[in-house]
């Protein structure tokens, strides 16, 4: 009798003496003591003449299954018959590579039973291999999941391992794959790090042994590439844990001082731009400098001047084609304050020395005192409401009264310059004996620690100005008691639009408008409307600080 050995030869060689072509088997596999030969037939006519068992046995198991997502395992049944085993694997070019050594993705299960197998990541290139347990068995391999979008979803990129290798101005990030499919990668910007990633134009990355590179880029932890395949991507940013460069601003007089801090040769530039030209818009000219001296932390000062307010600088280095842009948006806040302290102390100076003339010489003659209506507001919304309280303080106060407010005489202003048309106010109102009324904006807190700067100029203001006729208005949407600096907590106080009948009786309304309450007030048809406006362009005006 022949041994096991001969009878193999025999049968191998009978097949080929009938024509037929049977690939050698490749060596043993193991996997948790399980061994067993890879052999398929490369001719489907081989099996013609062969019997139905040993038809099924060249065509391998038949089986079925069933994914189960919520467990992370797929269920396998195979009909009645002889031992299988059964197997998960990631399908290569060649071969059906086996899964992490981490989940249990092979066993035996006997004919006519079910068994579930566990799986890491559900991948396109997820595979179900069926075989018999004798030496030489066909597999039969089905890979569904290459047709299913939840194989292309987050537990595809979470499968990926990314290298960084970027370093100097190139940026290489190595992707390690389970599965054989080509991605690809592209350059993107966030702002902020739960931002979107925006995408970079004309900055794809060049795949090469694996590595996607991308020469002359500011290495940035923000500057990022997204990988894509398919309808799904993935952004991954360098393991950086700080960038090469930052940038910090201070202001001073009329310039902006942006400062600089590098580890590395580079050149910088900075441009006036605006929030919403975008990142790759800006207004010439383009300021510029470098830091020259190697590897050491340099820290480098570039000075430009201010162009308008409510402008933002755009910084970013250009010494690389790709680089990160960064928006930086000054704080003038404190400079408005300190021009309205100065116009104050410059009408206050002018209102002393009318008084004194005044007093000299008895006026005669008098009309209506009028009402100058002083403000500090720095939006368009705000421009807008002290519009609507000054037509409301002119209809309300009645018998010709008149309001005196910059936004009414704007060719005049623009004629005489804004300091002499304060002057002419101011001297009109005092000759006349009006009211000055400050409407009073959040200015913001003051300076934690020692005193407030804003308070000696305000003293002044107060020494100067007759307490009699300078009385302190504001908007509660827009200001809070405690945004009003101490020395003008002594002057009366308004809080509109809640007080506005008692301001009314402070200037003086005439008796036909006099009221005591709001009822009183709002009855008058004609003021009811602009009252309503009023308190829409405050809340409009409240809303756009907010945002701000």
């Amino acid at each position: 009798m022949p041994t096991s050995t001969q009878r193999k030869l025999l049968s191998c060689r009978c097949l080929f003496e009938k024509g037929h072509h049977i690939s050698v088997p490749s060596p043993d596999t193991s996997h948790k003591g399980l061994r067993s030969k890879r052999m398929q037939p490369s001719d489907p006519e081989a099996v013609e003449g062969l019997s139905k068992p040993d038809a099924r046995r060249l065509g391998g198991p038949e089986f079925s299954f069933d994914l189960l997502p919520e467990t992370r395992a797929i269920q396998v049944t195979v009909p009645p018959g002889p031992e299988v085993s059964v197997r998960l694997c990631h399908q290569w070019a060649l071969e059906c590579e086996e899964l992490s050594h981490h989940v249990s993705a092979q066993k035996i299960v006997s004919g006519g039973h079910t068994v579930e197998l566990s799986y890491e990541f559900l991948l396109p290139c997820l595979c179900i291999e069926v075989s018999y347990l004798q030496e030489d068995g066909v597999r039969r391999k089905k890979c569904p999941f290459q047709s299913w979008p939840e194989a292309y979803g987050s537990d595809f990129w979470e499968s990926v391992t990314f290298t960084d290798y970027s370093q100097h101005s190139q940026m290489v990030i190595k992707p390690t794959l389970h599965c054989p499919v080509k991605l690809e990668a592209s350059l993107c910007q966030r702002q902020g790090w739960n931002t979107i990633c925006e995408d970079i134009p004309n900055a794809t990355a060049q795949e090469s042994e694996g590595q996607y590179v991308l020469e002359k880029v500011d290495l940035h932890p923000q500057l990022c590439f997204k990988f894509s395949f398919r309808n799904s991507s993935h952004v991954e940013c360098p393991r950086r844990t700080a960038p090469s460069w930052n940038v910090s601003m201070d202001t001073q007089a009329q310039q902006l001082i942006l400062h600089f801090s590098s580890r590395m040769r580079a050149t910088f530039s900075a441009a006036w731009s605006h929030p919403g030209l975008g990142q790759d818009s800006w207004v010439p000219p383009v300021y510029s400098i470098s830091q020259t001296q190697g590897s050491s932390p340099v820290t480098l000062d570039l000075i430009i001047p201010f162009l308008r307010p409510g402008g933002c600088v755009l910084v970013w280095r250009s010494d690389v084609q790709f680089a990160w842009k960064h928006l930086l948006c000054p704080d003038v806040s404190h400079r408005h304050l300190g021009l309205l302290i100065l116009a104050l102390l410059a009408f206050t100076t002018l209102l002393g020395v009318v008084m004194v003339l005044t007093r000299r010489r008895p006026l005669s003659g008098l009309g209506p005192a009028p009402v100058l209506l002083l403000h500090a507001a720095d939006s368009e919304a705000q421009r807008l409401l002290v519009g609507a309280l000054a037509e409301l303080l002119r209809v309300a106060l009645g018998g010709g009264r008149d309001v005196i407010v910059d936004l009414w005489e704007g060719t005049r202003v623009a004629r005489v310059g804004p300091l002499p048309w304060l002057w002419a106010a101011r001297a009109r109102v005092a000759r006349e004996r009006g009211t000055v009324v400050l409407l009073w904006g959040s200015a913001g807190p003051s300076p934690a620690g020692g005193r407030d700067p804003r308070a000696a100029p305000l003293r002044a203001l107060l020494r100067a100005a007759p307490r009699p006729l300078l009385l302190l208005a504001y908007f509660s949407r827009l200001c809070a008691k405690g945004d009003i600096p101490p020395p003008l907590r002594a002057l009366p106080r308004y809080r509109l639009l809640h007080d506005l009948p008692r301001l009314l009786r402070a200037l003086d309304a005439c008796p036909s408008t006099k009221v005591t309450g709001w009822g009183g007030l709002g009855a008058r048809s004609c003021l009811r409307g602009r009252l309503e406006l009023c308190r829409q362009l405050e809340r409009e005006a409240a809303k756009l600080a907010d945002q701000g």
